[in-house]
């Protein structure tokens, strides 16, 4: 169930909501009652640790081969 962050017109409260997909965001109120309110748009929470991927991380070494004539 994705995280959803909010904020009100109204009060200025940011907060944040659990919904599922399927869920609409039009429904949504501020912990304070108001209906007026915006969805922001966060980045992910995704982090990359190590040197990063390359096309050879995932695959084993290939021996080479004697070249035919």
């Amino acid at each position: 169930m994705p995280t959803y962050e909010f904020i009100c017109k109204v009060c200025g409260t940011k907060f944040s909501k659990h919904l599922h997909f399927y869920e609409s965001t039009d429904k949504v109120t501020c912990p304070h009652g108001h209906t007026d309110v915006q969805r922001i748009f966060s980045p992910p929470s995704i982090v990359f640790k190590g040197s990063g991927w390359y096309k050879t991380d995932s695959r084993p070494k290939k021996e080479s081969s004697p070249a035919a004539d």
